[in-house]
């Protein structure tokens, strides 16, 4: 009898040892997840609706308004050109931009008269009357401008002054989008474990016209919204910024403009949720000479372990998935007699009869800390108040609870030890 007594405390002694790989003790730490109030944690990723992308843009003039690099073409009647009894006629045709603006890259029309740029005070020099200041005129006061001067000289009579003045070029803003999208036109299926790690973005410098040098177009011009492997958010870097940002990246981009501690670092987010209150000033959204564009890649992962394959996968960017969707994106198994696969059933073991219903959810809180949490996969079935939401760097680990890995433990022994018996008395008696 001591024998048997000594024999059955051995043997369930293996047995707890035997379950150590499958269950935590620290789960009982944990707080359950039915408890936490959802409002704790972001806000959830299907209510963000996307901005008004009219407020990236600006609005435009009811007219050109004179500046600095404009090229007009100017035409005075026996002074400008002089000595020519007709109207010159020129033929404008010039290159902003071969992917963007104008459509097909050139503006043809005609126009009367000698090009002529405004230079960098706002002036047109012409014969006679010297320097004029157009700047932040529209193109008829321009005519009054010249007429005006050249009434005052007494070169033209009055009255009978043939003038006329159009544009042929506007001033361009030159910027540069730097996007850390990739720009793949091939559409394929991947498994969610495989993370592009290796990442290519695109960059480009182009000119914008103005009145159109505003986001918008910016983003237009270089492929369109961000792609889903990008965060729905950009940041407009004005060039003064360039010597404080020489080693920033976009987690330091985010935090300065979050606090407004530099202004030339301006954060514009593409979607918003109802905890969020965004005001985008238009003066925001126009680019002058110089700025960037940046479009940050989207950083968003939860990692599994435990009883699922380790793995990173993202998270979708527009979507909340729950951790049974996040067991089922890590091709793991949240219930079936078998656990995570029958590939168990090739060593002649039962397996998983008892499935693992046991998840801890590691949680990053925005102070540093780490939070616990445990959920029930047997209560997540039926309460959705068990089904919390996986947010980014969560850490997902499937365990057994005590009593399935005492079982499971318990009948892979016994099968271990009575099943290849069986199987070779079978085939002694054939």
């Amino acid at each position: 009898m001591a024998n048997v007594t000594l024999a059955v405390t051995m043997t369930a002694a293996l047995l707890g040892a035997g379950t150590g790989c499958h269950l935590v003790s620290s789960a009982k730490d944990a707080i359950p997840a039915h408890r936490l109030d959802p409002s704790l944690f972001d806000c959830p990723r299907e209510s963000m609706v996307p901005i008004s992308y009219a407020a990236l843009g600006q609005e435009r003039p009811p007219q050109h308004l004179i500046g600095a690099g404009d090229t007009l073409s100017v035409f005075v009647f026996g002074v400008f050109p002089a000595n020519e009894e007709e109207t010159p006629v020129q033929q404008r045709s010039q290159a902003i931009n071969q992917r963007y603006y104008p459509p097909r890259g050139t503006v043809v029309g005609p126009t009367t008269g000698l090009p002529i740029r405004v230079d960098e005070r706002g002036m047109l020099e012409l014969p006679l009357v010297g320097a004029l200041s157009v700047a932040g005129k529209t193109i008829p006061e321009a005519v009054d401008v010249i007429r005006k001067a050249y009434g005052e000289k007494q070169v033209l009579k009055a009255g009978s002054e043939r003038i006329s003045v159009d544009l042929i070029v506007p001033r361009v803003r030159r910027v540069v989008v730097l996007r850390q999208d990739t720009p793949d036109p091939r559409v394929a299926l991947v498994p969610p474990q495989a993370n592009a790690e290796i990442h290519r973005g695109s960059g480009e410098v182009i000119d914008l016209p103005i009145y159109e040098n505003d986001v918008l177009h910016a983003l237009a011009a270089t492929g369109g919204l961000p792609g889903t492997d990008a965060a729905r958010e950009l940041y407009v870097i004005r060039r003064e910024a360039a010597e404080n940002t020489a080693f920033m990246n976009a987690e330091m981009l985010q935090t300065l403009a979050t606090s407004g501690s530099n202004p030339n670092i301006i954060r514009i987010p593409l979607a918003v949720t109802p905890c969020e209150t965004v005001t985008i000033p238009p003066a925001s959204t126009i680019l002058h000479d110089g700025d960037v564009v940046f479009v940050p890649q989207r950083h968003e992962y939860f990692v599994t372990g435990g009883l699922l394959p380790g793995s990173r996968i993202a998270l979708p960017r527009d979507e909340d998935i729950d951790v049974i969707e996040a067991i089922a994106m890590a091709t793991g198994s949240a219930g079936g007699p078998l656990g995570l696969s029958g590939a168990v059933l090739a060593s002649g073991n039962p397996g998983y009869i008892c499935e693992a219903t046991r998840v801890k959810i590691l949680r990053k809180l925005p102070d540093g800390r780490q939070l616990a949490i445990r959920v029930d996969l047997d209560r997540a079935m039926t309460d959705p108040k068990e089904r919390i939401r996986i947010l980014p760097d969560d850490v997902v680990l499937v365990h057994q609870k005590p009593a399935q890995s005492f079982v499971n433990t318990t009948m892979n022994w016994l099968g271990g030890q009575w099943i290849p018996n069986a199987f070779i008395l079978n085939g002694n008696d054939d």
